[in-house]
């Protein structure tokens, strides 16, 4: 609703400019829209980026993971070491299965075991750059989940902050309709259409702090239309 407001506003803005008090707040209101959806597109970034970038590290870690753990499996099979081989005997279907906080304790397993038999491992690849690396990249994903609740916190803090802007658009809103009651007289064509669009549903925003999804745009709480959850991971 708020977006048709603006736009039939803009629209009509001929019909107001020599009225200055409903000029002033007609610029705030869309002033405060502008608000609105630079902290929506603050708030998305907030968590699209860092979760992405987790997925990435989440990516990396397990690729090297797997690779020393198969370096492992296969000097375990040749010693004949049925525990070992089972203890590092991993797929990536497996691993995928698993959440952020229990990949981790897997990851780090199989470096634990690793550096057991560091020596023999060369001749299966596991050289030390590759250990290394194998340790940097479990490091860079465990500082990406840290970096991911700290864009959670963001993306938080900034719904709270629409919320507060909602509220003053609304209230401004609500002086402009007080306003409108004069073009009821002078212009009731320009009257009408405002009404119209003060009802009309469109795909702008909700005011539970983000843009609608459903066309509920009326201020009531709406659970359709949220983010879904881009890791997708199950329990394991």
């Amino acid at each position: 609703m708020f977006t048709g407001v603006r736009a039939y506003l803009d629209d009509h803005s001929a019909g107001y400019t020599d009225n200055e008090e409903f000029t002033e707040h007609v610029n705030t209101f869309k002033s405060i829209l502008h608000n609105i959806e630079s902290i929506e597109n603050e708030r998305s970034k907030s968590t699209t980026g860092k979760v992405r970038n987790k997925m990435e590290m989440r990516n990396a870690a397990t690729d090297h993971g797997l690779a020393v753990a198969g370096a492992i499996y296969s000097y375990a099979k040749k010693k004949g070491d049925i525990l070992l081989m089972e203890s590092v005997n991993f797929k990536i279907s497996h691993l995928n299965k698993y959440r952020d906080a229990g990949l981790v304790i897997e990851l780090i397993s199989i470096k634990d075991t690793a550096l057991r038999f560091r020596e023999d491992l060369t001749r299966y690849g596991i050289t030390a750059d590759s250990f290394t690396e194998f340790e940097e990249k479990i490091a860079q994903y465990t500082d990406a989940l840290g970096v991911r609740n700290t864009g959670a916190a963001t993306k938080s803090g900034a719904k709270k902050t629409m919320q507060t802007i909602f509220r003053e658009a609304d209230n401004i809103l609500d002086s402009i309709d007080r306003l409108m009651n004069k073009f009821k007289i002078i212009d009731p064509d320009f009257h009408a259409g405002y009404k119209s669009a003060r009802v009309i549903k469109d795909l702008g925003y909700r005011h539970t702090g983000g843009f609608a999804r459903n066309g509920n745009t009326s201020g009531e709480v709406s659970n359709a239309g949220n983010e879904p959850n881009p890791e997708r991971e199950t329990v394991k």
